[in-house]
């Protein structure tokens, strides 16, 4: 456009020249022949209607050169936000496969560990299910609930839930082991039902008399539950050492022998 308008500036001069030129002859010697004022004038009209056009063509470019140079910087701007966007998307994209690739580690540890914890239940459960048997009466209706839970436990039901069963029964059974417990306990002696006292040494040893003393005897837990011998010569020792436990007597040494064991010999034990 730039050159099209300097070659109409180049010829609006040199027709304007030559109009304005002097006057010529003719080539025949008739004489010098002048232009007509109209025609001058329509000339001259011509020519400024070619310097308006001429201009308002620079005018009109000079816009469009200014708003071409501006939508050139603008598409610089947004080529270069383009190149940081796609630069920042490549580092988060590598970031994110990173990530994805730490938490698929992180899953199978996960995955190994709950395996293994997993395991570590199903053998406790198993171990718990057999020393269940030897657990006396007023240990297992402390945990009754525990250990029917336990006794059932299988994969659908959540590892958190049967490792807090565990957890239960094992601290009860822990307690009690570590404690003298009396409970009450009926008995059936020649076909009649007695009620009894039953002094339990932690889960070891257990000795049972009922209140008149006419019935008495010890116990030791096995695999098939608790074995126990009657021997009505020990009612005495055992309802000094009950009522020394429930604090209506005096502390003192009471021997209370074992259940016969092989590996059992009789002690003494002070019952407080």
């Amino acid at each position: 456009m730039s050159r099209r308008v300097k070659l109409s500036a180049s010829f609006g001069i040199v027709w304007f020249a030559w109009v304005l030129s002097p006057a010529q002859e003719n080539p025949d010697g008739s004489g010098v022949q002048v232009p007509p004022p109209a025609v001058v004038q329509e000339k001259l009209r011509e020519w400024v209607k070619v310097k308006k056009l001429i201009s308002e063509e620079t005018s009109k470019w000079e816009e469009e050169r200014q708003t071409l140079v501006a939508l050139n910087e603008l598409r610089k701007r947004e080529v270069a936000q383009m190149e940081e966007l796609t630069q920042a998307s490549g580092n988060r994209l590598q970031e994110a496969e990173a990530q994805r690739r730490d938490l698929l580690s992180e899953e199978e540890a996960l995955r190994q560990r709950r395996a293994t914890l997993e395991e570590q239940i199903e053998n406790a459960e198993e171990a718990l299910r057999r020393a269940i048997p030897v657990f006396p009466p007023p240990l297992r209706e402390k945990v009754e609930a525990s250990i029917a839970r336990v006794e059932m436990a299988g994969a659908e039901m959540p590892l958190q839930d049967r490792f807090r069963e565990l957890l239960i029964v094992a601290r009860a059974a822990v307690e009690f082991q570590q404690s003298i417990t009396v409970s009450p306990d009926l008995r059936e002696f020649q076909g009649e039902q007695v009620e009894v006292d039953v002094l339990y040494l932690g889960l070891s040893q257990a000795w049972f008399v009922d209140r008149r003393g006419d019935y008495a005897g010890s116990g030791s837990p096995s695999e098939q539950g608790w074995q126990w011998t009657e021997d009505r010569r020990m009612a005495g020792p055992i309802r000094k050492a009950i009522n020394i436990h429930r604090k209506h007597a005096a502390p003192e040494l009471v021997s209370l022998p074992f259940a016969k064991r092989a590996d059992a010999p009789t002690t003494k034990t002070s019952v407080e």
